[in-house]
């Protein structure tokens, strides 16, 4: 996923200028020696303004039109290469300048105008001549210094790039739409709707074009002009989008010549019709304006996926399957906002890594991931700030195009000549696919690398948004220069290296040390290049590489330079698609021969050794090798301790990540005893997935002896009898809406085997952000989420990207107990996770999601069983008793149908202490609504039961808590007696020694209560207790009478009869406290108790109590459970 980063910069070419020669001409071969409109400098911003830019595919420039201009930029710098702008007779006789082609390779460019011309302008590059030329304004020392480490690319400067004329076409019929591939210009033409191919150099025979109209493709259903056209080159596939909103996937069967007329000047093609209409293309159409009429398309050749963008702004993603109209539909992209706020959609375009989709609207713009998490998104923005600085770029986007390899974008705004580039930060397992890299959480930019820092430090740390959890390095300044980009970097399993690698070459960083390793010889540097991924096993780098002599795997070490010796090198005769670990000491590494070859690393005081001990051939199941992102492979655990290495291939269970498709690969004996591989896709829509097992982590560091005891990784997961409970080997994969889950692999390839891949429990975990990584031994999932900052005491805005967690342990525990029903393995995995201080926390949430299971479970009970008596006809209308229908189930009876929460609530009380047990229960309780409160206490003991369990442990914080859901429980009751309805509770005023009365609470049924909460408090010295629960107190009492006599009964002053009846709200009362906080005088310590202004009635929820309690013996008018029906508690909706 991508997220932007840092300010945008912000270029602009505001016209000529002396220092710039910029020159006008009118395309009949003159150059205009006066100035005109087009080159005074004082147009308008409108005619300033840019209306298209395109990118080269090499990364090496881009280029830019308004109305009446060329730009050629750099990429790195960016800078202005070149500028021409149209004289006013150019403008005259070809009309403005619209749209803007790039042939593949850059060396030619085309603009439509708006009198149907297409103005072809050659791109060459002069190296003798220089743009921009290197300045040193310091001492001799320092310029040496430079040219030393920078060579002489930097003090050259910047090529010149001149833009040549080379011809203009006239389409009389019109045009619609252009695209420019490598032999030929494709063009749509209007009246009559046609497509014309037109050859960049014309054939032997003389023949320039070809033509084939609309009418007669069979394939095209509806007989209208087409009004887009994309192609992409990697799939040699082209989108066109018809003016009736249908999408066509569409392949050039072959080239066929025609003659047409053709000058120096100009080609007139309509004038030279061909002779003949032979069929140019085929194609199939896979979208139909009834899904909404489409208006762009953008296509991903990595994964092989069509993005449609809609009309009302709706975005369809569709998987390409095959060339012969196999094209479903793959799945939506879905919106936070409206289409109302959002606008039109203007600009669609996906990253040149296919990981990464960006949307342009009229009024902001978003990105997702490849299968739809939303990431980044400007409608979440100050509106009124953005435009009061003139951000364009956030407001009304117009064009984009991604540029230096996906590491940054650029967007345009419309009527505006301003270009804002972004850089992005991204996952570096995208480039380098690497579950160390999505395990460590590693993100690289366009300038430094970030990694996450977190497992080594305490669990309440290691979740917090702090800035110093992530480590930041800055590339090495003069690998950057010579190699930019970076393309790919990976990190060590432990965490203490990492390697990255540009163009040429590669460079590797400690962290530990916070140096870098860079070659010496900038000729051995750029003798070879990384492709296919690297890797590390401690501190050796084993690197896949393409030089001039072939293909080859190498082994660098850390501890030493690198130049042009390498430990160890094993040549390979295709190219290597992927490098990777297996284990300690194996190295799995595929070829584009279909092969995988298995490596032991042997590691001795010499060197580092790599001994092939296996291979496997997988021709005629892996169809194409280049579509393959990631190899792992998992080896039964008696092999891997007793078996001989050069075996593991007959035992190894393959995953092949292809495309977007989790491949499994298990090996079988035939009957011949010839070894098999059976195929099983696991998973689709797959952005990656982490396979546990490929992680060591008794690598990871403890934290510091200073900071709080957490257990080391290692022996949370090694050291335990419940090690065969753990999830060491999880399989997690993301597929864009969710993560999945299966917590043992092996369960998983054993379904596969037996057949039933389909029945296999598989873990689902919704999430609202994008998931980076998983903290396993802290039970956490790691995730980035981006945020606009904008700040009044600035004029510009800027993303920045923020933690966001999520525990999952909530979720696998509900797994095993109420769908998995495996107890044992929830009980040995709560072992492993019980020393984590949120752990009390994670089980609350797990309660909290198997008591809203249950609340929605008995109402869709109650609700079938009410549509099934009105259907019988029978006495079972909305006021129907279950007296009157014995086939109408009471509240008991479905209360008695028991779902999971029985077994999770004695799976609660089993693995906390019994403290935690009522506190969990309780902050539960209170943070559930007050119509589930039944459902709970139909299977929790009373809740003045547990207020008592509360006060004989002393935790005051719990059960002043259980005050409150007592209190709950008696609002509850009134609501309902109130209303009319029947309480079926017992009247409990004559226990508590008074009546009560409507709209207000009988103070005296909960003043024992609280005199005992007061003096446990008071004994442990908790003044903000006791003001709780004065306040407490006033909410049920605002006239303070139950106030005034608790005080009595704690023993904070005795009674006065002369003293006023009623307490005075706003009234202060000092005096001086005695007990534990008393000096060794017999002092007490002087306080004053102000009593708060509070409602009539108390709001539901209101005045909560947070202390712990103790038991104290019984004060005068105490509820027991014995004065009490114990039916009150247990039928009643519990908890606040």
């Amino acid at each position: 996923m991508y997220w932007p980063c840092m300010v945008p910069q912000i270029y602009a070419n505001r016209g000529f200028n002396a220092d710039f020669n910029e020159t006008a001409v009118d395309h009949n071969g003159i150059e205009s020696s006066k100035e005109t409109p087009g080159t005074s400098g004082n147009l308008d911003s409108k005619s300033n303004a840019i209306i298209d830019i395109q990118a080269a595919k090499n990364d090496h420039i881009f280029a830019t039109i308004t109305s009446s201009r060329l730009d050629i930029w750099s990429m790195r710098p960016v800078v202005l290469l070149a500028s021409l702008s149209r004289s006013l007779k150019s403008l005259e006789t070809y009309g403005a300048n619209l749209a803007l082609a790039l042939k593949p390779d850059a060396s030619t460019i085309v603009i439509r105008t708006g009198e149907s011309y297409l103005i072809t302008y050659a791109v060459e590059s002069d190296q003798s001549a220089r743009v921009l030329q290197q300045q040193y304004g310091y001492s001799q020392a320092k310029r040496q210094n430079v040219m030393r480490n920078f060579g002489v690319d930097e003090t050259a400067g910047v090529s010149e790039v001149l833009l040549r004329f080379r011809r203009a076409f006239k389409i009389d019929a019109g045009i619609n739409a252009v695209i420019a591939q490598d032999s030929e210009l494709v063009v749509a033409t209007k009246k009559p709707a046609a497509v014309q191919c037109i050859r960049w150099e014309p054939q032997k025979d003389g023949s320039h074009a070809v033509t084939q109209l609309i009418t007669k493709m069979d394939w095209f259903g509806q007989k209208t002009g087409i009004s887009i056209m994309v192609h992409d080159r990697a799939m040699s596939l082209s989108v066109w989008i018809s003016q009736c909103g249908h999408a066509y996937a569409v392949q050039r069967i072959k080239p066929q010549v025609s003659r047409a007329a053709s000058s120096d000047d100009s080609i007139h093609m309509a004038k030279s019709a061909p002779t003949s209409s032979p069929k140019l293309f085929d194609g199939y159409c896979f979208h139909k304006a009834e899904s909404g009429e489409a208006k762009l398309a953008s296509i991903n050749a990595r994964f092989s996926l069509v993005a449609i963008a809609t009309m009302g702004g709706d975005i369809i993603c569709y998987s390409a399957k095959d060339y012969v109209g196999n094209i479903p539909l793959s799945h939506h992209f879905k919106q936070s906002t409206s289409p109302a706020s959002r606008g039109v959609i203007v600009c669609l375009m996906w990253s040149p890594d296919g990981y990464c989709l960006f949307a342009g609207y009229e009024r902001g713009w978003t990105t997702w991931s490849v299968f739809g998490k939303e990431g980044a998104t400007s409608f979440h923005g100050n509106l009124s700030h953005a435009q009061s600085n003139n951000e364009n770029w956030l407001l009304s986007p117009h064009r984009a195009t991604w540029i230096s390899g996906g590491a940054e974008i650029l967007i345009t705004s419309e009527d505006d000549e301003r270009i804002w580039k972004v850089e992005m930060s991204r996952s570096a397992s995208m480039a380098c696919f690497s579950c160390a890299n999505l395990v460590r959480a590693l993100l690289q930019t366009p300038s430094e690398l970030t990694v996450y820092r977190g497992h080594e430090l305490p669990d309440l740390t290691s979740i917090s948004n702090e800035a110093s959890l992530w480590h930041h390095a800055q590339y090495p300044a003069v690998y950057l220069h010579n190699q930019w980009p970076i393309k790919t970097c990976v990190v060590s399993q432990d965490g203490r290296y990492i390697a990255i690698a540009g163009r040429r070459g590669l460079a590797h960083y400690s962290l530990q040390s916070g140096r870098w390793k860079t070659f010496s010889d900038i000729t051995v540097e750029s003798s070879f290049a990384v492709r296919g991924g690297m890797c590390w096993f401690n501190h050796i780098l084993a690197v896949a590489t393409e030089n001039a002599a072939g293909y080859d795997l190498r082994l660098y070490s850390r501890e030493l330079d690198l130049n042009r010796h390498t430990l160890h090198m094993e040549a390979f005769s295709m190219p290597i698609v992927f490098v990777g670990p297996s284990g300690e000491d194996s190295l799995l590494v595929y070829t584009y021969e279909n092969i995988l070859y298995h490596y032991i690393l042997n590691i001795t005081p010499r060197g580092a050794q790599l001994v092939q001990v296996g291979q496997i051939a997988f021709h005629g199941i892996v169809r194409a090798p280049s579509r393959v992102r990631s190899v792992s492979w998992v080896v039964p655990d008696v092999q891997l301790r007793n078996g001989d290495p050069s075996r593991d291939v007959e035992f190894a269970s393959v995953l092949f990540l292809v495309d977007d498709k989790l491949v499994l690969l298990q090996s079988s004996r035939n009957e011949k005893d010839e070894l098999k591989y059976d195929m099983r896709v696991i998973a689709q829509h797959v952005e990656y997935y982490i396979l546990m097992r490929d992680q060591i982590y008794f690598n990871f560091t403890g934290p510091e002896e200073s900071a709080p005891p957490t257990p080391s990784p290692g022996t949370s997961f090694t050291m335990r009898s419940q090690h065969q409970y753990s999830l060491r080997d999880s399989l997690w994969i993301f597929s864009g809406d969710d993560l999945r889950l299966w917590p043992d692999v092996r369960d998983l390839f054993q379904h596969a085997a037996d057949g039933n891949l389909n029945s296999t429990p598989v873990l689902c975990m919704p999430v609202d952000f994008y998931p980076l990584s998983i903290l396993l031994t802290k039970g956490i999932v790691l995730g980035i989420e981006s945020e606009l900052v904008q700040r009044r005491d600035v004029n510009y805005a800027q993303f920045r990207s923020g933690i966001r967690t999520q525990l999952f342990l909530p979720y696998v525990l509900r797994h095993q107990l109420c769908e998995a029903d495996d107890t044992a393995a929830a009980f040995g995995l709560a072992n492993q996770y019980n020393h984590l201080s949120y752990f009390p926390h994670a089980l609350e949430i797990l309660l909290h999601h198997v008591l809203d299971d249950e609340v929605d479970r008995l109402r869709d009970l109650k609700k079938k069983q009410k549509d099934k008596t009105k259907a019988e006809g029978g006495l079972g209308g909305a006021g129907a008793t279950e007296e009157q229908n014995p086939t109408l189930l009471s509240s008991i009876e479905l209360t008695l149908n028991l779902g999971p929460l029985p077994a999770v609530l004695s799976f609660l009380q089993l693995v906390l202490p019994p403290a935690t047990y009522l506190s969990t229960i309780v902050q539960c309780i209170r943070k559930t609504e007050l119509s589930s409160w039944r459902t709970l206490f139909a299977h929790l003991p009373p809740a003045l039961t547990l207020f008592e369990e509360a006060l004989a442990l002393e935790d005051l914080k719990t059960a002043s808590g259980y005050l409150i859901v007592l209190q709950g429980l008696e609002e509850e009751e009134d609501e309902a007696a109130e209303e009319g309805a029947p309480a079926n509770k017992e009247d409990l005023s004559d226990s508590a020694g008074a009546e009560s009365a409507p709209h207000r609470y009988d103070a005296r049924k909960f003043e024992g209560y609280v005199i005992r909460l007061m003096k446990l408090a008071r004994r442990k010295n908790d003044m903000e207790a006791l003001s709780e629960l004065a306040r407490f107190l006033m909410g049920i009492d605002p006239r303070g009478e139950a106030l005034r006599r608790v005080v009595v009964g704690v023993g904070f002053r005795d009674g006065d009869e002369n003293k006023p009846k009623y307490l005075d709200p706003e009234r202060r009362v000092s005096g001086t406290l005695g007990g534990a906080g008393a000096g060794a005088g017999g002092g007490g310590v002087a306080t004053t108790l102000t009593i708060p202004p509070v409602r009539t009635r108390p709001m539901r929820g209101g005045s909560a109590v947070s202390s712990r309690s103790p038991s104290a013996s019984a004060s005068e008018g105490r509820l027991s459970p014995a004065s009490a029906s114990m039916d009150y508690f247990s039928a009643s909706p519990g908890g606040y």
